[in-house]
């Protein structure tokens, strides 16, 4: 591995604008190789708002507010070329297929490897959210999946966040698994921690004493299950009234679901507390007696769960994807049966009860300690850097001799 590396990645927007998943683990994966000692520039879509972000960070928008998605792809494509000419980096890191669309591997120079950071399938996520299959969505969806191949066929390597998804990427778009290195997602542990004093922040959250919290920061869309967790509400809130139910994050079923809640008589026991900043979706997690995480298809990895263990919060989520791998770890107790609102609630009801133990919070925060954290990862994903940057190389070395040879 190289001791000091100039990176050039591309992700997707500011976390502090847009949160999420991909969002966050960007800003943190930034900051943790520039920590390495690595010099870096991360580029995202701020649509022309201002960052608040450190210098390494650059708005491809130009000041420009509400690019189109085409003006975004090429203002992510006038960003790259300028960069590598500027900053002449070591390697590319995409970690959004769609902005990294016109980087052709002829757009960068022929030493630099694209290592791509696999997020997600876009087009089957599409699929699973699609509702219908008009003609018009069935060529959306061609597209996005035809882009995605193009793409995934000019990057030297991959990173995945599981060894789920790094079938997924075999499976769907026949990556060689020699080209996949699979390294886990981490945690701020300085951030995500646990609380000074929970009883008190529970009161300022407004959680009386005796009432037991459960909490759920998701997108709102179809595959996160969020329907399946406030059905399991029915039961749960019967068998314990003093149940609450607090459902974090923002997304295109926050209406059906917020009338979901109220057709099942609901409103006393599960709010939508919408999208939160970082410093209260920590609050939440700490305070929380549980994090509950339901999703039922294409969990890449699961930071939620990673984050609400290092806030010593004990998780309970469904035997899917990155969620499984990071709780089967620490105890396949935390695992529902399946994704079922009847799984849910029984598996809620066992840990509440006492019928079943979850882990205790200080071996929660441990487990993410062991595995999850920044300085362990940041290592690992230099790795992979540095062996595609030396396999791309030894590929350049064998061309020109073999060119050199015909002359």
């Amino acid at each position: 591995m190289r001791d000091r590396m100039k990176i050039l990645a591309t992700g997707m927007e500011w976390h502090e604008h847009i949160p999420g998943g991909l969002n966050q683990y960007f800003a943190d994966y930034l900051r943790a190789m520039v920590e390495q000692g690595h010099s870096v520039e991360g580029l995202i879509s701020g649509e022309g708002r201002p960052l608040g972000a450190p210098p390494y960070v650059r708005d491809i928008a130009e000041a420009v507010p509400a690019l189109t998605t085409m003006k975004r792809v090429r203002s992510f494509y006038r960003g790259v070329m300028n960069r590598s000419r500027v900053s002449e980096p070591d390697v590319f890191n995409p970690h959004f297929a769609l902005y990294a669309a016109m980087v052709g591997r002829n757009s960068l120079p022929g030493h630099v490897p694209i290592v791509t950071h696999f997020h997600g399938p876009w087009s089957l996520e599409s699929l699973v959210e699609e509702q219908g299959r008009s003609l018009s969505k069935l060529l959306k969806l061609r597209m996005k999946r035809r882009l995605e191949q193009s793409i995934y066929r000019r990057s030297d390597s991959f990173i995945v966040l599981s060894d789920y998804f790094r079938d997924v990427l075999s499976k769907e778009f026949g990556v060689s698994g020699s080209r996949i290195h699979v390294i886990p997602g981490a945690v701020d542990t300085e951030r995500f921690k646990p609380a000074a004093n929970r009883g008190s922040l529970r009161a300022q959250l407004g959680i009386r004493p005796g009432e037991r919290l459960l909490v759920c920061a998701r997108r709102l869309v179809r595959r996160m299950g969020i329907d399946h967790l406030i059905r399991a509400m029915v039961r749960l809130s019967q068998e314990t009234p003093s149940i609450r139910l607090g459902i974090i994050g923002d997304g295109p079923l926050r209406g059906e679901l917020q009338e979901l809640i109220e057709s099942l008589g609901l409103q006393g026991n599960v709010r939508l507390l919408g999208r939160v900043g970082t410093e209260e979706l920590v609050s939440w997690y700490q305070a929380a007696d549980l994090a509950i995480v339901p999703t039922v298809t294409l969990e890449g990895f699961g930071l939620v769960t990673a984050e609400a263990l290092a806030c010593g919060t004990p998780v309970l989520g469904t035997p899917y994807g990155g969620t499984k791998e990071i709780l089967q770890k620490l105890s396949a107790e935390l695992l529902f049966a399946d994704g079922s609102p009847e799984a849910i609630a029984r598996k809620v009801a066992a840990v509440l009860n006492g019928t079943e133990r979850a882990p205790q919070r200080d071996a929660c925060r441990e487990h993410v300690l062991r595995h999850y954290t920044w300085d362990k990862i940041a290592v690992r994903i230099a790795g992979a850097f540095g062996e595609a940057i030396e396999s791309r190389k030894e590929c350049r070395t064998y061309e020109s001799g073999f060119k050199s040879s015909l002359l």
